[in-house]
């Protein structure tokens, strides 16, 4: 292709050798051949423009809300041809580059191999990818040029936020918004005393407490209790109505940061968890632990978008039915739009389902974007008061999670 200085070139020699025609200037006539003589030529070689080839390495396939990513080109001239290579890299729209830059321009020398780096940050969850990468390889002369794009595209994964807790364990039987485990008492061989009873058959010397029979006269043995870690459900509401507000403050991208990090803490200690997010259908992440299953969870969150309007109760009514009995659900929804909360929660918590909610407020962004006046704005406060005090009159733990709360706050401050 014809570069602008080519063309530039190009027509002051046809202009030079048409005037020294008109004029009969000799010396404009040979000027102007001589240039045209030239640009002839150096179209002819643009065989001798660099063969370059590249390769792209990033530091990690996948990173955190506000996490940075390191991107380095290596590009080696394969050829004997020199000039100069420009390269663009394809950026997701959301991305912000904080050190270098994703375009450069260089001067290759044959068999030259030079590589250029850039670091990005992406503020927002979600599967992106890098590239394609458009490059234009030009001659020594920068008269002419070759465009073509590299089909080298390399995805990854922004997972949600996850802040660090404080270390706690829950010794309540009902879960609490706060971290760590949550043990399940259960009678058996364990180091924890319990109680005394007769001894019967079968037990174990061991067990018998001897001061006991030294006083009752009675064979009488320890009971202890050892702990057993639970099934835990995380329920996120990504319907439509969660998509209030812009980038990272909505209440979806409030709830995806919080159970990123209940799932954290709750599968570090052993816990067996399972994901369920519902909006336009019902998605599921099956009960297990382990890092994998981290890696599960927040690959499922990264993928999240605002959909549909299925209501709590409807959701709840189909899954219960095969959720392990008595597993604590932890709900985190915005609770807007939704006539059947009352009616949801009345069903699981008869069924002996222990839910906690975790409520990110969409009355905080409405205020900031302006788009409710004052006194609306008040009487849904108002009700939504009233709301958080009707769930809580269940026996329910509800967090009313404001925007400018953490979630290290919120979790640990119900």
């Amino acid at each position: 292709m014809w570069s602008k200085k080519a063309a530039a070139v190009a027509g002051g020699a046809i202009f030079l050798t048409l005037a020294g025609l008109i004029r009969l200037n000799y010396l404009f006539i040979s000027a102007g051949l001589v240039m045209l003589t030239f640009v002839v030529l150096a179209s002819f070689l643009d065989v001798w423009m660099p063969n370059v080839s590249i390769r792209r390495e990033t530091t990690s396939d996948n990173i955190f809300e506000d996490g940075t990513m390191s991107v380095k080109f290596i590009v080696k001239n394969t050829g004997l041809g020199l000039g100069f290579v420009e390269i663009y890299d394809g950026l997701p729209p959301q991305a912000r580059i904080i050190k270098g830059s994703n375009y450069t321009l260089l001067y290759m020398k044959p068999w030259q191999e030079v590589s250029f780096e850039y670091t990005l940050k992406l503020p927002i969850r979600g599967h992106y990818h890098l590239g394609p990468v458009k490059m234009r390889v030009k001659d020594a002369f920068d008269l002419f040029y070759n465009e073509r794009i590299e089909d080298t595209v390399h995805s990854f994964s922004v997972f949600p936020e996850i802040e660090v807790l404080e270390y706690q364990i829950i010794k309540s039987r009902s879960p609490k918004l706060l971290s760590g485990a949550m043990p399940l008492n259960l009678i058996g061989s364990g180091t924890e005393f319990y109680s005394l009873r007769e001894f019967v058959p079968g037990d174990s010397l061991r067990s018998v407490n001897w001061k006991a029979l030294a006083k009752t006269g009675k064979m009488m043995v320890n009971e202890t209790v050892k702990e057993d870690v639970m099934d835990v459900i995380i329920l996120v509401d990504a319907r439509e109505v969660s998509a209030v507000g812009g980038g990272r403050d909505t209440p979806l991208e409030m709830s995806c940061r919080g159970a990123a990090t209940y799932a954290k803490q709750l599968l570090d200690e052993r816990n067996k968890v399972a994901l369920m997010i519902y909006g336009e259908s019902v998605e599921k992440v099956d009960l297990d632990r382990g890092e994998h299953h981290l890696f599960k969870i927040l690959t499922a969150l990264s993928s999240i978008s605002p959909k549909g309007n299925l209501k709590l109760g409807i959701v709840l009514k189909d899954l219960l039915p095969y959720i392990p009995s008595g597993s604590p659900i932890i709900l985190f929804s915005s609770l807007d739009d939704d006539f059947t909360i009352s009616e949801a929660f009345t069903n699981t918590i008869s069924r002996g389902y222990p839910i906690t909610t975790i409520s990110p407020s969409s009355l905080d962004f409405e205020e900031k974007m302006n788009r409710i006046p004052v006194e609306p704005l008040l009487i849904a406060r108002m009700e939504r008061e009233n709301m958080v005090s009707e769930i809580r009159s269940f026996g329910m733990e509800i967090g009313d999670w404001k925007s400018d709360e953490s979630v290290n706050t919120v979790l640990q401050g119900g």
